[in-house]
């Protein structure tokens, strides 16, 4: 590990993805900066694929949480003192949960949360997505075009991908349940020009969500143009004044990369 490392980011998974979807941008965060980016396995997918499924979202923030504490101990060993998560839609609102957990049972509070394209619980509404059917989900994969057609067009994988999305939807169905949690921590909102999932207004209603302070990181694009713009991502990851934003608690100071 790079020794100029002071901060590592758990980085959560959208609905139906696993941690594979962080890959391409790991050898980024190891060569360049002083961010480790560390991509989060939600249970029964990925490296994690013959463990049991969880779709109960408090057993699954608790157990999430388990294994980022075990993790951050480690990179503790190794230099690192400072952690932050970042998560995409789905993953955003789970990344803050676990944060929630993570305090309240280990004392520990992140740097900052970084949540892009993510409707905050306080405007989420009940829906019975994890109830439609196998054709129905994959066809709405096609349309959010968040899924390689590669995988959508293997009938095992789009198989494997719908199950999955299944299990988050279910997951997701629970958040309203956290419509009452503030957290300790910033929160850095990455918004999409031409999300057509979550607005603007939306994201900024995270700023019930936190006794800090929310900024804002604005990218082109719909609503997974997080990933095609990476690099404004790592720079914000890596910038000081992600740092001295959690130093702060001044409120609604918004920050913009173009």
């Amino acid at each position: 590990m790079s020794a100029n490392k002071n901060l590592v980011v758990y980085a959560f998974p959208h609905a139906g993805a696993s941690a594979n979807v962080y890959r391409p941008f790991c050898k980024l965060h190891q060569d360049k900066g002083t961010a480790l980016l560390h991509p989060v396995e939600i249970p029964g997918r990925g490296a994690l694929g013959r463990e049991p499924e969880v779709t109960c979202l408090q057993t699954l923030a608790e157990k999430l949480a388990d294994t980022l504490y075990r993790d951050f101990r480690q990179k503790q060993q190794q230099g690192i003192q400072r952690w932050a998560t970042f998560g995409h839609s789905f993953g955003g609102v789970l990344s803050v949960a676990v944060t929630d957990v993570m305090h309240t049972k280990y004392g520990l509070k992140p740097a900052y949360s970084m949540v892009s394209g993510s409707v905050p619980p306080s405007e989420q509404e009940m829906d019975d997505l994890h109830l439609w059917s196998d054709e129905s989900l994959l066809q709405k994969m096609r349309e959010d075009q968040g899924t390689p057609n590669t995988v959508l067009n293997e009938p095992a994988l789009a198989r494997r991908y719908v199950a999955q999305l299944r299990s988050d939807f279910l997951v997701r169905s629970q958040f309203p349940l956290l419509r009452n949690l503030r957290v300790l921590q910033p929160l850095l909102l990455v918004a999409a020009s031409d999300d057509p999932h979550v607005t603007e207004e939306q994201l900024q209603q995270w700023r019930r969500h936190t006794v800090d302070r929310i900024s804002m990181i604005r990218v082109n694009g719909d609503h997974f143009a997080v990933y095609r713009h990476w690099s404004v991502i790592h720079q914000a990851m890596d910038s000081e004044a992600s740092f001295r934003l959690a130093e702060t608690n001044k409120m609604d100071s918004w920050s913009v990369f173009q």
